[in-house]
């Protein structure tokens, strides 16, 4: 078939990706021993530098005669001055003093390993690992639990199946991608989340706010771009066990190895195993499936003074077992369709293939060439009671970018060439729905920056075989008013092809009748955002403030109609007006070197217009608040994390045609939960303890007609809040470092 053919030619594209040169690595630390993000590294006399990571972590390029001085900088710091006679044998380790003339730079962070960039044009917040073990991040849907940008939600009683929201509309708006290729998309919009360990995540880049042109585009509210491990400066083992009261166990093994002295290869291992009945609100199904899945990536890098390389497969298989417990089964009440029971079956099986290729111009080092690629094969079938799904998806996407400094280099130009082609084959009961997407597109992007201004402008045009053609403009300025006070702009067009079915996979838990009106076609939508942020001191403290202000216009999208009659979900085109405000007030305060307090608030003014009616999208708080503590004593022995989040009310779906029995209110009610965690260092290993939802705060009624599973007013997609009561969770990491670093530092 020609689909397999498009596969089998990007199989092909990894025989290119090799390169041979040498590279010496490190990291970047202050004189107190803080990671100092974005340093820069460089050789004396020549062209060939680097800039540190989100961890202080660098990668530099050998220079071409020994013997070398390396020169280190960062902004507030003395530039270190490192003279090597030959290349070291272990990563260095430089420590830099402050400049004693300028006094020291404040840098605010957030709490415990979120960091606000505020260097970068677009509103980022960046999560790292020290913020990912806050929530013990088994996988992706559970690391935003301590995080007020992206709010987490179960999205059916009897799936086990998470969702997140951000800027107030789902998770699907949001372009989710591993290192600015597209991840979480199509048959995996529902299930992708809990798909990827936490513990293979570095860091999580979370950009509000339209995308830039040249990321896609697929960002209509924002972008969550996943940073993995890198291979080149992983331990050679790292180990991680968890279990919960709950039964739930899992484990993680990463194998990292060098294959050269400038490449290196991580082999990333997952297992997850929950074989419990658990009914915690007795209403005869189980509150998560059984589930087993096993998880494996391999990534290879390699890093030269002329480019970088990288190659990584990925292969996991899910599987989940729910439905009626099996003490309902045997109960006389439940006996109704005695013989027939309620069962959840949900599999999946996903095959990834990617790789990156950076080129350095040789006698240019201004200009660069980069080529991604990104392939998946993915199988998805699902039973809820009689109703049955199964799905197959086939995708590549590529796309190569030109860069180059202009001017007198303060200035930058991007452009390229993309291509996305996707092809999906679905059915659902005794129909079937074959679609098959090819989208070439060309993009640029100009950013000036002149002192205080920066201003990125950028265009694509996409066209769509199956949607036909778009052109997206998009623009991000930025005014710094001060050194740590910064104001942002941001407008752009968004569009996305939608998967309804796959997209509202909670409805399929219910005896909901399923109608599609008309031809459903592309999602686009405006995006306008401004944000501030300060940061200051204030009665001897640091202090951040900041707020963001966003709203999404849609002109088209596809509406997911639950308001229409208890026992119908209607797909149409939207007729009216769509559209999604969202402020976003955030109060950071170191109040001592151990002590973090952060304090948010969010509220969302989200409606769409259904059967001719604007109405608040169901699900949807209009308030929500969260207040965290962090603690870390002063040798980073013991950690201690603590975070409040609040939810106040949304309104629910109509249901007042139903029974009385079946109805339900027309808003579900405000409720708060509570997270904490405590973490012990002991040299190589961490032990941690903690809990989720410590208040017990449950919705009781997760199931209407729970008794009647196949009768006409069974739902298990009406979920507002929590579904589980309060949990206990424990485990430890061990990690085997590589050999002591070279410590270097001026006297």
């Amino acid at each position: 078939m020609q689909r397999n053919r498009y596969f089998t030619l990007t199989l092909a594209m990894v025989a290119w990706l090799s390169m041979d040169a040498q590279v010496i690595t490190g990291s970047v630390v202050s004189s107190d021993g803080e990671e100092l993000p974005g340093a820069n590294v460089f050789w004396l006399g020549t062209e060939i530098g680097a800039a540190a990571d989100m961890s202080g972590k660098f990668s530099v390029a050998m220079p071409e005669r020994w013997p070398a001085t390396l020169l280190t900088s960062f902004v507030g710091y003395k530039v270190d001055t490192l003279k090597l006679s030959a290349a070291p044998t272990v990563p260095l380790r430089i420590q830099l003093r402050w400049a004693a003339e300028i006094g020291p730079v404040e840098i605010v962070e957030r709490v415990s390993g979120t960091r606000l960039d505020s260097r970068s044009t677009i509103s980022t917040e960046i999560i790292g690992q020290k913020e990912l073990k806050r929530a013990a991040c088994c996988d992706l849907s559970e690391s935003f639990e301590t995080n007020a940008t992206v709010d987490v939600n179960y999205s059916d009683a009897i799936s086990g199946t998470k969702t997140i929201r951000m800027l107030g509309l789902e998770g699907k708006y949001a372009q989710i991608s591993l290192e600015n290729l597209p991840f979480i998309r199509g048959l995996s919009t529902s299930y992708g989340l809990t798909l990827i360990p936490g513990t293979w995540i570095k860091d999580i880049n979370l950009s509000k706010g339209i995308g830039t042109a040249v990321n896609g585009p697929n960002a209509m509210t924002g972008q969550i771009d996943l940073c993995l491990l890198d291979p080149l400066n992983e331990p050679p083992v790292f180990i991680n066990v968890y279990g919960n009261s709950q039964g739930r166990m899992e484990g993680n093994i990463h194998l990292a190895q060098r294959t050269g002295a400038n490449s290196g290869n991580l082999l990333l291992l997952h297992g997850n195993l929950f074989q419990q009945d658990m009914d915690q609100n007795d209403d005869g199904f189980m509150d998560a499936p059984r589930t087993r899945r096993f998880n494996v990536m391999d990534r290879w890098m390699r890093r030269t003074e002329r480019g970088m390389s990288q190659l990584g497969v990925r292969y996991v298989v899910d599987e989940r077992i729910g439905g009626q417990t099996a003490m309902s089964m045997d109960d006389p009440e439940h006996a109704i369709h005695a013989g027939d029971p309620y069962v959840v079956d949900i599999r999946n099986e996903l095959v990834d293939v990617f790789g990156k290729q950076g080129f350095i111009f040789k006698k240019d080092p201004s200009k660069s060439i980069g080529i991604m690629f990104a392939a998946r094969r993915h199988d998805a079938t699902s039973r809820f009671g009689r109703r049955t799904y199964s799905g197959a998806q086939e995708s590549i996407y590529t796309t190569a970018v030109y860069q180059m400094l202009v001017g007198k280099g303060s200035d930058q130009l991007k452009a390229g060439l993309s291509f996305q082609f996707d092809d999906f084959d679905e059915a659902f009961m005794d129909s079937t729905f074959i679609r098959t997407e090819r989208m070439p597109g060309i993009f640029a992007e100009y950013t000036l920056q002149r002192n205080n201004l920066t201003v990125v402008a950028g265009v694509r045009g996409d066209a769509n075989s199956y949607f036909g053609n778009t052109v997206s403009p998009r623009i991000h300025v930025k005014y710094d008013l001060g050194p740590l006070t910064n104001v942002r702009l941001s407008a752009g067009h968004g569009f996305r092809s939608a998967n309804p079915l796959v997209e509202s996979a909670a409805v399929l838990a219910s005896s909901r009748r399923v109608v599609t009106e008309g031809p459903l076609g592309m999602e686009r939508s405006w995006n306008f955002g401004a944000s501030f942020l300060h940061k200051f001191k204030w009665l001897d403290r640091k202090w951040a403030f900041g707020v963001d202000i966003y709203r999404t216009e849609f002109l088209a999208q596809v509406v997911t109609d639950l308001d229409r009659h208890p026992r119908t979900v209607a797909f149409y085109m939207l007729e009216g007006r769509s559209y999604a405000n969202s402020v976003l007030t955030d109060v950071q305060v170191k109040l001592t070197r151990s002590i973090d307090l952060k304090f948010s608030h969010r509220w969302y003014d989200v409606r769409t217009t259904y059967d001719g009616v604007l109405r608040s999208r169901p699900f949807t708080p209009e308030h929500r608040g969260m207040a965290s503590v962090a603690f870390t004593d002063d040798k980073e022995h013991w950690r201690f994390d603590v975070t409040a989040n609040l939810f106040g009310e949304g309104r629910l779906p109509i249901t007042a045609s139903s029974p009385e029995l079946f109805r339900l209110p027309g808003r579900s009610p405000s409720y708060t939960t509570i997270h904490a965690q405590l973490t012990r260092i002991i040299g190589v290993w961490e032990v941690y303890v903690g809990g989720e939802n410590l208040t017990s705060t449950i919705q009781r009624q997760q199931i209407i007609s729970p008794l009647d599973p196949y009768g006409p007013y069974f739902d298990a997609s009406m979920i507002w809040g929590p579904t589980n009561r309060a949990m206990i969770y424990g485990g430890l990491r061990f990690q085997l470092d590589r050999k002591s670093d070279n410590t270097h530092s001026k006297p």
